[in-house]
């Protein structure tokens, strides 16, 4: 399958010139492409997705407890929906080939889907660790609930608070 839009020019034996083919053939070779760019990614964020699942049932079981997750699948079909919903917590995962730092529209997306819930981030880049991005709050319950305010950490490092301050969670629930 092609990889990139230049393949349609590579393609053929060495010399073999494509435009005999004529410019509809290479057209419809370019959207072949784009087509498979964007399953791809499909693929690469449903991956990330269930690796974030498995690592939270780990932790979830590992910690003692009594809380399993797993994907949103009619996040595909529903707007506003987050990808993973975990206790007191609304997760958006991203996966992306390139970057450094998260994107505003990402963190707009999963503060509308957390509702009353506390908006979770987790993004990576390609040969990165996971990062995730979460409200202030998230860390010190006594702050106020201000989505605003936000810091970045390690996945393991979020896991860590969120065990500390699982209680926390609870009582910012009920309130």
């Amino acid at each position: 399958m092609l990889e990139r839009v230049a393949d349609v020019e590579e393609m053929g034996p060495p010399g073999f010139d494509h435009t005999c083919l004529g410019p509809l053939f290479a057209t419809k070779l370019r959207k072949i492409s784009d087509i498979r760019f964007m399953v791809d990614s499909r693929q690469k964020g449903a991956s990330f997705e269930r690796d974030i699942v498995r690592r939270l049932n780990d932790f979830f079981v590992g910690h003692g407890f009594d809380v399993a997750c797993k994907r949103n699948l009619d996040q595909y079909q529903t707007n506003n929906l987050c990808d993973i919903e975990i206790p007191f917590h609304a997760i958006e995962c991203k996966a992306y080939k390139d970057g450094w730092w998260w994107r505003p529209e990402w963190w707009k997306q999963v503060c509308e889907s957390a509702k009353d819930r506390i908006p979770v981030l987790v993004y990576k880049f390609n040969n990165k660790q996971p990062r995730v991005c979460v409200p202030m709050y998230a860390i010190n319950p006594v702050l106020p609930r201000d989505n605003a305010l936000t810091t970045v950490m390690t996945f393991d490092d979020w896991l860590a608070i969120m065990r500390t301050n699982w209680e926390s969670y609870q009582d910012l629930a009920e309130a």
